[in-house]
């Protein structure tokens, strides 16, 4: 307060003492000359001389401004404030406002206005005005208030945000963490606590695995893919079966991404360790649900094989009832023999009576056609048994990933689609001998061999159908074993694919085939199977009009099969 009254004593005393000639000229040169509005006014406030600036300012011209107030320039009202420094009683003390107004044109603008009184012998005698033009301050100072207003809502929505970004990955059934570059956890959720046997994240955060002493199979499968997400490879859905603490098996998959910082640079590894047990479960019943539909489609085929040979079976069982039932010389020479038993019986007498038995009955032709009506019966039997066999071989859901027959697993799937190509191609199978066991899903490669045995057997219908050709297509189907992997291979002579079409076979939903014929599921399901679930390959040879050869490529071994699946989680 003392220094406020003392700057105040000074600044009076300054406008109380007179100036010289000289001083007074050089203050009207910078008043004429300076940036800011100058304005002369008698202690009412009416103005009797303003600047350039001034009039640059405020839009009037000088004699418009001069014998005026400077309040009656405003073409606004304004506070009390104002009037009272502008225009009200005059006053000694200096007054300063800042208040928003507009040009003579109608400009807006804001204004910084410092009235100072001249005294002259204890009175107010002038005042003087001094104003600028302080939009841009007042444009940044209002931004600037924005800006942080909204800096304060964004963190207190970050905040909430935070806060329910936390929760929400607390309550992810899936395991999740993330970890720094030296491999040390930064955190984890409630999930990947439980599983690994802990109850609070204080007991991991700022650890190394090594550190915190566990040895299963997740830190192991952790021990493989986290070097690669350190490296700027994610690995994804690495397949890992623990136990948990509790004893229940559990199927993960494990997935490590690189977590980069803003700039893009590496920072650490970001983990979600996907719980699929329940998922392998539905699997396992979808493939099953799926192979039951492929032979309900089949049905009506698959019944037609079966009563084909049970037809021929019932007509030749017929045939031997009817003529064992009308030859009564069974029972006639068994009279013959038993009553010839006698030391006086005439053997011609009994042959001519053996003769007068079976003189109506076509004992050569009984010769002949019962043993062919016997092996054609055990042929159409046999070929029951197979059809039944095939398609209760083909119709088990399988156990996961064994050690499976591949020739019977194709010899069966052979048999139950039999009713889709025997009336449009001719079917040749070369199995290889020496293929031995193979590790796969069984269930799921037979539906994959039946999905491209029913396409070929399609694509030859549409092929004779466009060329009027009456004569058989050939589907021909070949396993072989070639050092570490086994290739089942299946051709057709249909109609073949461009290679835009090749290309987008695989696709979910794409189909050739017009609408009702084709879902474009089932090659599809083929490329799931064979290169994801099974860490296989798929190969596809075609030309228009020169037909299409599809190539399985499986892993043969079980070392083999852990490479692959490591492999095809990391692409």
């Amino acid at each position: 307060m003392a220094l406020q009254t003392d700057q105040y004593a000074r600044e009076r005393r300054a406008a109380v003492e007179p100036l010289s000639p000289t001083e007074a000229a050089r203050l009207a040169l910078v008043a004429v000359h300076t940036d800011h509005a100058v304005v002369l006014a008698d202690a009412h406030g009416v103005i009797e001389w303003v600047n350039d600036a001034f009039c640059e300012l405020t839009g009037y011209a000088r004699h418009e401004a001069v014998g005026v107030t400077r309040l009656s320039l405003f073409t606004h009202t304004v506070s009390a404030t104002v009037v009272a420094a502008l225009g009200g009683e005059p006053t000694e003390r200096p007054a300063r406002l800042e208040l928003l107004t507009r040009s003579k044109q109608g400009h807006p603008y804001w204004t910084y206005i410092e009235v100072r009184p001249v005294i002259d012998q204890g009175e107010v005698a002038q005042l003087i005005l001094l104003e600028s033009d302080v939009s841009a301050t007042q444009v940044a100072e209002h931004q600037l208030l924005e800006a942080t207003r909204r800096a304060e809502h964004l963190a207190a929505e970050l905040s909430a945000e935070k806060s329910v970004l936390a929760g929400v990955i607390s309550s992810i059934p899936h395991l999740v963490f993330w970890k720094d570059l030296d491999g040390r956890y930064r955190g984890v959720n409630a999930a990947f606590l439980a599983a690994r046997g802990f109850t609070d994240p204080d007991e991991i955060v700022g650890q190394t695995e090594q550190e915190l002493g566990t040895a299963d199979a997740f830190a192991e499968a952790l021990g493989h893919a986290e070097p690669t997400a350190r490296g700027g490879v994610a690995v994804i859905d690495q397949q890992v079966a623990v136990t948990s603490v509790d004893g229940t098996a559990r199927n993960l998959l494990l997935s490590v991404l690189p977590q980069r910082s803003p700039e893009g640079l590496l920072v650490g590894v970001i983990g979600v360790g996907a719980d699929v047990t329940h998922v392998a479960e539905l699997e396992r019943a979808l493939a099953q649900a799926n192979r039951l539909e492929s032979i309900g489609q089949l049905a009506a085929g698959i019944a037609h094989e079966i009563n084909t040979p049970v037809q021929f079976v019932s007509d030749n069982a017929r045939f031997l009832a009817h003529s064992f039932g009308e030859l009564p010389i069974l029972g006639q020479i068994e009279a013959i023999l038993g009553a010839g038993e006698g030391p006086d019986e005439d053997p011609t007498r009994q042959l001519a009576e053996l003769r007068g038995a079976v003189a109506g009955v076509e004992l050569a032709f009984l010769a002949a056609e019962i043993p062919q009506a016997l092996a054609e019966s055990q042929e159409g039997l046999t070929r029951v048994t197979q059809i039944v066999r095939a398609l209760k071989d083909f119709s088990h859901p399988g156990s996961g990933r064994v050690e499976t027959d591949v020739n019977r697993a194709v010899e069966s799937t052979v048999q139950v689609s039999r009713n889709e190509w025997k009336y449009v191609a001719e079917l040749s199978v070369d199995l290889d001998p020496d293929l031995g066991l193979v590790p796969c899903y069984e269930g799921e490669l037979k539906q994959v061999v039946l999905n491209i045995i029913v396409n070929a057997a399609h694509s030859i219908t549409a092929r004779r159908l466009a060329t009027d050709e009456t004569e058989l297509g050939r589907i021909a189907l070949r396993t072989e074993r070639c050092d570490d992997v086994v290739r089942i291979s299946i051709g057709d002579d249909g109609t073949g694919m461009d290679e835009d079409t090749r290309r987008r076979i695989f696709d979910p939903f794409f189909t050739t085939k017009e609408v009702g014929k084709g879902t474009g599921q089932g090659l599809s399901l083929a490329h799931s199977i064979i290169v994801q679930k099974h860490g296989g390959q798929i190969e596809v040879q075609s030309a228009p009009g020169q037909g299409a050869t599809f190539v399985l490529v499986l892993p043969a071994r079980w070392e083999n099969v852990n490479q692959s699946d490591t492999e095809t989680s990391r692409t």
